[in-house]
């Protein structure tokens, strides 16, 4: 097989091109053959190559998820480009941004996002092109097959979230996607041709792409896009598609576990998270909804899909499991030593699975690539048998008066109360304690900021304790789904956000 990812979609079209491979729920359930989906892509590459573009030019794609997206992903790395997928709700300056920090040469975008498009390129005072992926297949001269590309030659570029400081732009290889999404269909998550995948997530985001377009095309599967979030709609959807594979995030979970006016699907084998921790309760209530076993994997977009904690493996509550074939991991302390088992320290990664670096930022690189090892700045451990738990982001590690709280068991604690429909939990600024920790809940029902001190106290340490609470309507969160923490303590900082603060607690007589 090829290095180039493209061979994903070409040996299908070639094989079995009758097959489906992909239904667009939001048009009357079309479907679209691997052969028309072929089709398309190499008349993308074409287009492409007619206009002097190739092997070593980077073309962005800002489209929703569907058609549009998957002629222009897989025509762009046919034609031996690299791929840099947009955010489709993203504003003009996100994409000036972009097109002008990657040097891009094209951007595929779609009708709904055309003017943005062209205000992005107008702001970026580049020279990029921007076409319509309908104009594209419509205009090119003829048909161009998936081109023989280096290993090592970049496949995609996708900018991290930006959570922790200034957003970089990481490159991944053709190898190594190739690789990984092999590893992953074959050995951890064992989807066949047989098998019907939601698609729910954005196919701009690391997680989203691997798992509802390159998984499902590697293995021959089929995918049942959506353009919007309903659980109402994606549970029906189970059901008339005969889902198999559901991949989503804890957002969604929630929403699941709490739908109750569709049926229960009866053909789904099991369900992944990832993106954020997913709360044991949440986990359980979400299975007994959907009749299946729901499973917890870790990644980052800088080395996505580490672990998964995937049947038949047994399920560990809050571990995200074992590595993924052609993965290492091991947990450090902060001279990059080898910790022992059971003892938190720092998540290192290497493997199949880990970028080539960040576009043009080789110190950044160097810095976060030390000894080999991809530093991911999260705190976790493994137990005897290799299974990794992730106990927070070391960046979100809250150390009031000296002591370290993880803010992911605090949370664990107050998303068990009956009136609590999320919460986040953050450090703020102290002047005495260096920082105060702070809970942000949105409530279900009307519960007040004592009753949740009492509750917390029956279960944490006082030291973990939350000293204030302030109540929002919902939490902000990033395009993965992610909480954006750093947002919430600015908001704390500012006063933007206010937050109750509790007297000092008396113990009852």
């Amino acid at each position: 097989m090829s290095a180039n990812v493209g061979s994903f979609l070409h040996r299908w079209a070639q094989q079995d091109p009758g097959r489906a491979g992909i239904i667009d729920s939001g048009h009357d359930d079309l479907v679209f053959s691997y052969g028309e989906l072929g089709r398309q892509a190499s008349r993308v590459a074409a287009c492409l190559l007619d206009r002097g573009l190739g092997p070593g030019d980077r073309v962005a794609i800002c489209t929703a998820n569907g058609l549009d997206f998957i002629a222009a992903w897989f025509g762009t790395v046919y034609a031996g480009c690299a791929t840099l997928p947009i955010p489709a709700m993203s504003t003009a300056h996100e994409v000036a941004f972009r097109l002008q920090h990657a040097g891009c040469k094209a951007l595929l975008t779609d009708a709904d996002r055309s003017a943005v498009a062209h205000e992005g390129k107008a702001r970026a005072g580049t020279s990029s092109e921007v076409l319509l992926v309908g104009d594209a297949i419509a205009s090119a001269t003829g048909e161009a097959p998936p081109c023989d590309t280096p290993p090592d030659s970049p496949a995609m570029l996708l900018y991290t979230s930006g959570t922790t400081g200034a957003a970089k732009c990481v490159c991944i290889a053709h190898e190594s996607l190739g690789a990984h999404t092999q590893a992953l269909v074959e050995q951890t998550l064992q989807l066949t041709e047989d098998d019907r995948v939601l698609g729910t997530l954005p196919l701009t985001h690391s997680y989203g792409i691997r798992t509802t377009l390159l998984v499902p095309f590697y293995a021959g599967a089929s995918t049942v896009f959506v353009p919007r979030f309903s659980p109402s709609r994606t549970l029906e959807l189970c059901t008339t598609h005969r889902i198999t594979w559901l991949p989503g995030v804890p957002t969604m979970f929630v929403a699941w576990a709490n739908e109750d006016s569709q049926p229960k699907p009866g053909s789904l084998r099991w369900c992944m998270s990832a993106g954020a921790p997913l709360v044991e309760d949440v986990r359980l209530r979400a299975e007994a909804r959907l009749g299946a076993p729901v499973r917890q994997a870790y990644g980052l977009t800088e080395a996505n899909l580490t672990a998964v904690n995937a049947p038949p493996d047994r399920a560990v509550p809050g571990s995200s499991g074992k590595p993924v074939a052609g993965v290492d991991l091991k947990i450090a302390d902060d001279f990059g030593e080898e910790l022992p088992q059971g003892v938190h320290g720092e998540v290192l990664v290497r493997g199949q699975n880990v970028m080539a670096g960040y576009l043009d930022e080789k110190l950044a690189t160097a810095h976060v690539m030390r000894g080999g090892w991809l530093h991911t700045g999260d705190i976790g451990f493994v137990d005897d048998e290799g299974r990794l738990t992730i106990a927070d982001r070391s960046k979100d590690l809250i150390l009031r008066g000296g002591a370290s709280v993880y803010p992911s068991e605090v949370e664990n604690v107050l998303a068990h109360h009956h009136a609590v429909k999320d919460v986040a939990v953050v450090g703020k600024p102290d002047d005495y304690y260096g920082e105060e920790i702070v809970a942000v809940v949105v409530r279900d029902l009307d519960v007040t900021a004592r009753q949740l001190d009492d509750w917390a106290r029956e279960q944490l340490a006082s030291y973990k304790v939350p000293r204030r609470y302030a109540f929002v309507e919902t939490l902000p969160r990033g395009a993965s789904g992610k909480t954006l923490k750093r947002r919430l303590r600015d908001q704390l900082v500012s006063g933007e956000l206010g937050a109750e603060r509790l007297p000092p607690h008396r113990p009852a007589q």
